[in-house]
């Protein structure tokens, strides 16, 4: 899935960047081009990768530039970065009036990974399918990667899909099942918190090709829970990783090939699916 987040123009961002190296806790380190620095969040585009992220300030205890300048040291905010400025943290900024050369802080998509465990149940299967008349739950594990277009709040990237499925006659002599491995699609548009997106993907299933299209709605879970339950410490200690938690209820149609036997003239068959994911964003 994509991460919306609240992020100066990615122009200006690249404009006034400069290299520096961010230090955590456990003496891990990211190095790379830092973009802005305030007192909750530092945004770096690490090396080797051609978009932003954001760091909290929570888990830095050091950041310094390469010209040797320190903007945080034991977690304390030293200097602030905006626009290639440095700005003391007690430092009040001059008001001054809006003209329409000024920048507007807006939102925008930062793409990113992301991995969702999907369940579902077949609902109505075709005709030829008749012969099979019970089914197991169908499971799943999809990969969203950051690789695609994005504008707005409109986004289309590609995903990688691993599914198992099982179907079989009322006495289990005939099988119809197995694994399918797909790549595609997933175009979408985020409307408030919510985002709703489209998948399709084509790939190699048991017994030849098939072809799946889909449609889900996306609940931003984790921040449904922060916001009911936040003032907990044990939630509010794992704030990152509760916040990247989202939901998805799914609905998909699967065309598969079925392959021709004694009993059966092959060709396709295939099926209308519901169900629910949990994904994690990184």
């Amino acid at each position: 899935m994509i991460h919306k987040a609240f992020y100066l123009p990615i122009l200006i961002s690249f404009l006034f960047a400069i290299d520096g190296t961010i230090i955590f806790f456990d003496g891990t380190t990211i190095e790379g081009n830092i973009n802005s620095v305030d007192k909750a969040t530092v945004y770096i585009t690490p090396i080797g990768l051609d978009f932003p992220e954001e760091i909290l300030m929570d888990n830095i205890d050091t950041l310094k530039l390469d010209n040797g300048k320190i903007l945080v040291a034991g977690n304390e905010v030293l200097l602030m970065f905006e626009n290639g400025n440095f700005i003391s943290p007690g430092e009040k900024k001059q008001k001054r009036s809006k003209s329409k050369d000024d920048y507007v802080v807006e939102y925008v998509i930062v793409p990113n990974y992301s991995l969702n465990f999907y369940t579902g149940y077949p609902i109505i299967k075709a005709t030829s399918f008749d012969i099979y008349n019970k089914s197991s739950p169908v499971f799943g594990l999809s990969v969203g990667t950051p690789y695609g277009f994005f504008m707005g709040d409109f986004f289309v990237n590609a995903i990688i899909e691993i599914a198992n499925y099982k179907f079989m006659d009322s006495d289990g002599s005939r099988k119809f099942g197995g694994w399918a491995y797909q790549v595609g699609l997933s175009p979408g548009i985020f409307i408030g918190d919510l985002s709703i997106s489209l998948t399709a993907a084509t790939g190699v299933f048991h017994e030849g090709t098939g072809f799946i299209a889909g449609g889900s709605v996306d609940i931003p879970i984790g921040n449904l829970i922060m916001d009911k339950f936040g003032h907990m410490t044990i939630i509010d200690a794992m704030e990152e990783q509760i916040e990247n938690l989202e939901v998805r209820i799914t609905g998909r149609s699967n065309i598969v090939q079925k392959a021709k036997s004694a009993y059966d003239a092959g060709g396709a068959t295939g099926w209308v699916g519901g169900g629910i994911s949990i994904g994690y964003e990184f």
